[in-house]
């Protein structure tokens, strides 16, 4: 695995254990649809599916913020492969949210600081 692949997985959970503190249930972690796109966590929040996509940088912001990173279309695989998720398991579109996890690490990979900033 590459440091930044490692930074990404460690992030990953880090989020989902942040989510589960706090009251959330994991429904799903990296569902993919082939073609379509990939979804980092899925979970359930007072009777909402929030869709999460992870977003890692170190606290220099080289290459802009974890927000700018989900690009428009980003967003519209994140909404297409939500759409097949949802369609699976019966799940309405209606209660579906969307945000950007923004982890930001310092050079060493230490989490330094998570945001969540809802998308569409």
């Amino acid at each position: 695995m590459t440091r930044n692949q490692d930074i990404g997985k460690k992030s990953e959970d880090y989020v989902a254990d942040y989510l589960v503190s706090r009251g959330a249930s994991i429904l799903s972690r990296n569902y993919s649809v082939h073609n379509v796109g990939e979804l980092d966590i899925i979970c359930s929040y007072k009777g909402k599916v929030l869709i999460i996509e992870v977003k890692s940088r170190d606290r220099n912001m080289r290459y802009g913020t974890p927000e700018e990173a989900v690009t428009p279309q980003k967003q519209k695989k994140i909404f297409q492969t939500t759409a097949h998720y949802c369609h699976e398991n019966h799940i309405s579109l209606d209660i579906v949210s969307y945000y950007v996890a923004a982890v930001i690490h310092d050079a060493q990979g230490n989490i330094l600081d998570v945001k969540f900033t809802p998308f569409f």
